[in-house]
């Protein structure tokens, strides 16, 4: 640690910055990812082109470890989104290849099928919303690793993942 660096959080130790001020913009999306970067840029890339979205800044992002499946009672943030900002373009995530939000040793299909669950519980809570779902994943063939993105887009009165099985 650094000696300058102070040792007790109070109000004298804040650093202060002016910075200039980002307007607030319009909010047509939200999205649910998991904290794993590796696979957040093809997966928002994915989102912003099934929904039509120009830029990031159209939708907010929520991450935390497991993605989707695992962060069905963290409400506040799409919630806000859905009824707040009106967002009605919601976009679901997770991906395999070892994920650090599921048990050691949790399968690829074992994650996509809480992915799916998770999704059905998610198109009953936003009902108005179109949902976006995507499962990411690595393909790897002799030395060579690539992402594989599955996506579907599931609009009012889709069936549900037991409904389809």
């Amino acid at each position: 640690m650094n000696n300058d660096e102070p040792t007790t959080l109070n109000e004298e130790n804040w650093k202060v910055e002016s910075l200039p001020y980002s307007e607030d913009v319009q909010v047509y999306g939200f999205l649910q990812l998991c904290a794993d970067r590796r696979f957040h840029r093809d997966i928002q890339e994915r989102f912003q082109k099934d929904a039509r979205l120009s830029s990031p800044l159209d939708y907010w992002i929520h991450a935390d470890a497991g993605g989707a499946p695992m962060m069905l009672g963290l409400t506040t943030a799409p919630s806000y989104c859905y009824g707040e900002k009106g967002v009605r373009l919601m976009g679901w995530s997770a991906h395999g290849d070892i994920c650090g939000g599921f048990p050691p040793g949790t399968s690829n299909e074992e994650i996509k099928t809480a992915l799916l669950r998770a999704v059905e519980i998610q198109v009953k809570r936003y009902k108005e919303a179109t949902h976006f779902v995507y499962f990411a994943t690595l393909k790897k063939e002799g030395d060579t690793e690539e992402t594989v993105v599955y996506s579907m887009i599931c609009g009012k009165g889709a069936k549900s993942y037991a409904q389809a099985g």
